[in-house]
């Protein structure tokens, strides 16, 4: 909530200063805009100003509508290390749902005059929580009691049921680049495509721990952890750092 409360006030006083701005200044593509945007970031409103000298600030929300994806995975009746009786592998439905939106901060320059290329700098904002993991089917009832360990923490099912997440950075750094064409005669209304990708880090698997002693920690499971069932699945997610994001939008200027 601190990164949310900072990115807020500098959205607040640049969007301020930006009348100010464009009456001092009447070079770049426009001057003050509201507008739509989609793609695959998600559906979501813009805030647009002209600072001159090539320069325009955007600030923005995006949500992606939930997608969900399920599969059928293969879990031993106990839990436990390698080497240990860990019976028959017993089959269990998990659904994944991706939870994505963002706040957005960005700044564009515009290289060329009168021309609407452009290339884009900026910070989203958003939950770390971009995938949201359940079993759809009852884990086997030792998971209740015996658990898995991670790390010292033992990460239990509660009524055979288990939720987990992959979890990334909530700032994200964004870089792209864009093509703005005006539209009408009186230019009042613009189109824009962007390109790019934001950087999150390196994604992770999270589930309630339990310590000896004091409360549930979110603990980063790995593969080990599962004992190799997940089939490789959490080394490939963390190689996904990048998200990309090929957005459109449609601006209206409002003075």
């Amino acid at each position: 909530m601190r990164y949310l409360s900072r990115i807020l006030f500098l959205v607040l006083v640049t969007l301020g200063f930006s009348t100010v701005a464009d009456a001092q200044e009447k070079e770049g593509p426009g001057r003050f805009w509201i507008g739509l945007q989609a793609g695959s970031g998600g559906v979501g409103a813009e805030l647009a100003a002209t600072l001159g000298y090539g320069f325009e600030i955007r600030a923005g929300y995006a949500y992606l509508p939930p997608v969900s994806l399920s599969r059928t995975v293969n879990v031993p009746e106990h839990p436990g290390a390698v080497g240990t009786a860990r019976g028959k592998d017993v089959p269990v439905d998990a659904k994944a749902t991706a939870n994505i939106s963002d706040l957005e901060l960005l700044l564009d320059y515009y290289p060329i005059q009168d021309n609407g290329f452009h290339l884009t700098a900026g910070l989203l904002y958003g939950p770390r929580d971009i995938v949201r993991i359940k079993n759809m089917t009852p884990l086997p009832d030792d998971y209740n009691i015996v658990g898995l360990d991670v790390d010292g923490y033992t990460v239990r099912a509660v009524s055979n049921n288990i939720n987990g997440y992959i979890a990334v950075n909530s700032l994200r750094p964004y870089f792209g680049l864009g093509y703005s064409l005006p539209v009408g005669a009186d230019h009042r209304f613009r189109f824009a495509v962007d390109l790019g990708a934001m950087y999150w880090g390196k994604p992770g698997l999270y589930a309630p721990g339990e310590p000896l002693i004091g409360d549930l920690v979110d603990v980063r499971v790995s593969s080990s952890s599962l004992n190799g069932h997940d089939n490789g699945l959490i080394s490939k997610a963390e190689k996904v750092v990048l998200y990309p994001l090929l957005g459109v939008h449609f601006y209206y200027n409002l003075f």
